[in-house]
């Protein structure tokens, strides 16, 4: 993850659009709708005035595109075209099996090592297909222009699924999306588009221009049948806190509180422009330590064999560190990561705690 120079003037609307929610007119694009053919039209009217005025990208400006990897070619994708059916059923892809969705976040790409690892990790533990989106070029620009471009890339996305679908004859109730910060609040327009998908698993959802917002605007339960989220950064923004604090799934997950994770270092004070305008600085490291620690912990969870990341319902994190709340009564606690799908009746906030190092998790 790597934050870029921003204008003076795009910082100040962002100090606005981060703070006080809905931009209550600091439009910086005098248009306010576009049209990308068949991924149809993008506007920046409400409910979707959260990105200042920065409509999205085409798919050509955005450099989207889709890798696949199955067990037979896990170490090599295989490019796919979101509308090109063609390429599918010449490659490797198997409609009768899952097929698992990754999606990286803002200033990253789908070669990341941790995009990569997780995507082995899951051709490891299931025969499945595992497809890497790639909108680095999209996800390279200032935040509101990124969030802007998650728009286009889960339409296309969608798009894709749609094609999957109908020509393939792929259920869309074994799609599993899975996304990290901006990734995650894409999964959330896919599932948007796409009836019946089986589950999204948020890593960190991305909390700038979305939390303050309405749930069409971001990752929500309605998003598909189970949603499933792990806060890993749910600090505010002038604690350099990428992540949201509020709960969007299904059932939401707060290691350690889900906020600061231990290991990492402190939060950073600062103010929005500070933060981002910083590269390598304590602000930065410690955004980037707690806000990728979600996708670690998710990539254990599919690594481990002896070890669960158990989890307990709770009102507050305070209450579970007192010890009140540390049963589940009848039924098995949910676990956090690739089995909280395990515990499908379990709904709402649940807390565990992690080492400070990996191995994340903590045996009983």
């Amino acid at each position: 993850m790597k934050i870029r120079f921003l204008t003076v003037r795009c910082l100040r609307l962002m100090v606005l659009g981060l703070v006080i929610g809905p931009s209550s007119g600091f439009f910086l694009n005098e248009v306010k709708k576009i049209c990308y053919g068949d991924l149809g039209c993008f506007s920046i009217d409400d409910p979707f005035d959260n990105t200042l005025g920065f409509l999205p990208e085409s798919p050509e400006d955005i450099h989207f595109d889709l890798t696949l990897y199955t067990r037979n070619n896990s170490q090599i994708g295989v490019q796919l075209g979101y509308n090109n059916t063609t390429s599918v059923s010449s490659s490797s892809f198997n409609p009768n099996i899952p097929t698992k969705i990754v999606i990286h976040g803002y200033m990253s790409d789908a070669f990341e090592p941790w995009v990569l690892n997780i995507s082995n990790l899951l051709l490891k533990k299931e025969d499945c297909n595992v497809i890497a989106v790639n909108w680095k070029n999209g996800a390279s620009k200032i935040y509101p222009q990124s969030a802007a471009n998650t728009r286009v890339v889960g339409a296309a996305v969608a798009k894709f699924l749609e094609m999957l679908r109908n020509k393939h004859g792929v259920k869309m109730e074994n799609v599993h999306v899975i996304g990290h910060s901006l990734g995650a609040q894409t999964g959330g327009y896919i599932g948007q588009r796409t009836p019946n998908m089986g589950r999204i698993t948020g890593l960190d959802p991305a909390g700038p221009l979305f939390e303050k917002y309405v749930e069409q605007v971001r990752l929500d339960p309605s998003d598909a049948k189970f949603v499933d989220v792990i806060h890993s950064d749910a600090l505010p923004v002038e604690d350099a806190g990428f992540g949201t604090r509020k709960p969007c799934g299904h059932i939401d997950f707060f290691p350690n509180g889900g906020g600061h994770q231990p290991g990492c270092p402190p939060a950073y004070k600062t103010g929005v422009e500070e933060l981002l305008t910083l590269r390598f600085t304590a602000a930065f490291i410690s955004v980037a330590c707690s806000h990728e620690r979600a996708y670690e912990y998710f990539a254990e969870s599919l690594a481990a064999e002896s070890c669960q990341f158990t989890a307990y319902p709770c009102d507050s994190y305070t209450s579970f560190v007192q010890g009140t709340c540390n049963v589940c009564g009848d039924s098995p606690c949910p676990v956090m990561g690739i089995d909280a799908d395990q515990s499908p009746t379990r709904r709402g906030n649940y807390y565990l705690m992690t080492n400070d190092q990996n191995p994340y998790c903590k045996n009983a």
